[in-house]
């Protein structure tokens, strides 16, 4: 059996107190999950939600092979992009560790006027409270279906 010294267990301390350290600043901010997904309801907004990110954040999206950057990439045409959403989120899944988050659910969504859904996936790195990378997973063939249809109806009009 090894034995440990006292220096031994102060490096071990002081390992251990900076690696904690280290996490308690990249943790997740209480009560993010409410708060995002509230901010992202209804029309979404960028001042709603850009709060949320780091300056030097990536939002990766294959689903809509779509990657952003940077906050300010992110949020540049966002509201304009949005015009025609309103969104309705229900999470029914949340799992963090250290300062990672995943989150399941089901988006119920109007396009114009024409409703549709989307489970989604979401998945958040966290540094000092604040958004620095995100991964987004849609299945969004209603959504193809609902746009689609909105446009037709535009050229009818």
């Amino acid at each position: 059996m090894a034995k440990i010294t006292c220096a031994g267990l102060l490096l071990i301390a002081v390992f251990n107190m900076a690696h904690a350290q280290k996490v308690t600043q990249s943790l997740i901010p209480k009560d993010f999950v409410r708060q995002y997904y509230q901010a992202y309801s209804g029309v979404p907004k960028a001042a709603r939600l850009s709060p949320f990110y780091a300056d030097s954040t990536t939002i990766d999206d294959p689903t809509y092979d779509w990657v952003g950057n940077t906050k300010t990439a992110i949020f540049k045409n966002f509201d304009q992009n949005n015009l025609n959403n309103h969104y309705t989120w229900r999470i029914d899944q949340q799992i963090s560790q250290d300062n990672k988050l995943v989150t399941e659910g089901l988006l119920s969504a109007v396009y114009g006027d024409i409703p549709y859904e989307m489970r989604f996936v979401n998945i958040f790195w966290f540094e000092n409270g604040k958004i620095v990378k995100q991964y987004d997973y849609y299945d969004n063939k209603d959504w193809y279906k609902a746009v689609e249809e909105w446009k037709k109806r535009q050229q009818e009009k």
